[in-house]
């Protein structure tokens, strides 16, 4: 995992906000995923939230630590 600058982080995803602008509305069921990935030996957890009905991507969320606290800060964010 390379390190990358809080401001590279804020103009890619100004660049790409379309993309994750997501509509707030009442959704039926949403299903909630977490996955671990390994680049040049360090483990990164990828936190996805996706409404079940339309597949729709709702939140994404990437994390150095698995732990009930990021879980539940996940959940607040999405």
């Amino acid at each position: 995992m390379t390190n990358a600058s809080r401001e590279s982080v804020r103009r890619w995803f100004h660049r790409f906000s379309k993309i994750f602008s997501v509509e707030k509305k009442f959704r039926n069921a949403v299903a909630v995923d977490e996955t671990v990935v390994k680049t040049h030996g360090l483990r990164a957890y990828l936190w996805s939230a996706v409404d079940v009905d339309s597949g729709e991507i709702l939140a994404i969320y990437a994390s150095r630590s698995r732990n009930m606290l990021i879980a539940l800060k996940f959940l607040r964010m999405s």
